[in-house]
């Protein structure tokens, strides 16, 4: 696996921005933002669209992990890059406009085409992993208005790592999904049980997230309990991950 960008505190991370902005549609969204900002956008956007491609496509659970290890760590890249570079080149109130609308729309999706596309289960999945997404979002103000005690930084940016990791892996599976249903590509079933298992961590990544609050607002924010996985679960991710997990703050 490449290296990844080193992991800012967790206040520092646009924790809405990170999860929503990879879903924005060139026919809804990008009429609102400038030529640079259309174009940076939309080239990164390419970049972790080939990979979600390619994934969907695999027909049995084991050539989809093993194209996930492959090609992980470059996608997680991306993602962190369309996030930094919104941040710069689209004005804050527009961005927070997007990335409400993006997470509204995914609800929607799912809700409107996810039973046909993929069946109940999925689609309920799908649903509450939104949702999910969507209480990270909205951590993100309370967890950036605080300081952090010069001797929490340590904690926070083990924290923040984990979180990254696993926002980013949900939001990979949940990229499979919506490739899937926007262009009519039907996952095989097989597939489709890895990417129901990857939401998952959406749990596990809004535990991280109000851990990191905590650090700031002791008391605050009680945890989800995080979703339980069975040991051949917890040993793919930790595989797929292990080169960011110890990458140095």
């Amino acid at each position: 696996m490449t290296n990844v960008l080193p992991m800012p505190e967790l206040g520092s991370i646009k924790l809405g921005e990170l999860l929503a902005l990879s879903s924005l549609r060139p026919d809804r969204h990008y009429n609102r933002l400038s030529g640079v900002a259309e174009e940076l956008i939309r080239s990164i956007a390419s970049v972790m669209e080939e990979p979600v491609s390619r994934a969907i496509d695999k027909r049995t659970a084991e050539e989809f992990i093993q194209l996930r290890k492959e090609i992980f760590s470059d996608y997680f890249d991306a993602v962190r890059a369309l996030s930094d570079i919104a941040r710069i080149v689209v004005p804050k109130p527009t961005l927070e406009v997007l990335v409400a609308e993006s997470l509204s729309e995914m609800e929607a999706d799912f809700r409107d085409h996810g039973l046909t596309a993929f069946g109940a289960a999925v689609r309920d999945q799908a649903i509450f992993t939104v949702w999910t997404i969507r209480r990270i979002s909205n951590l993100c103000p309370r967890i950036m208005e605080r300081s952090l005690d010069a001797g929490l930084k340590e904690a926070d940016a083990e924290m923040s790592r984990s979180f990254a990791v696993s926002a980013v892996w949900c939001r990979f599976h949940l990229d499979c999904l919506l490739k899937s249903m926007h262009q009519q590509r039907p996952i095989y079933p097989e597939v489709l049980g890895s990417v129901l298992d990857g939401l998952r961590t959406a749990v596990n990544a809004y535990t991280w997230a109000a851990r990191g609050l905590k650090l700031r607002i002791p008391g605050t924010e009680p945890d989800i309990a995080s979703v339980g996985w069975d040991e051949e679960d917890r040993q793919l991710l930790e595989e797929a991950t292990s080169d960011m997990l110890s990458e140095p703050a």
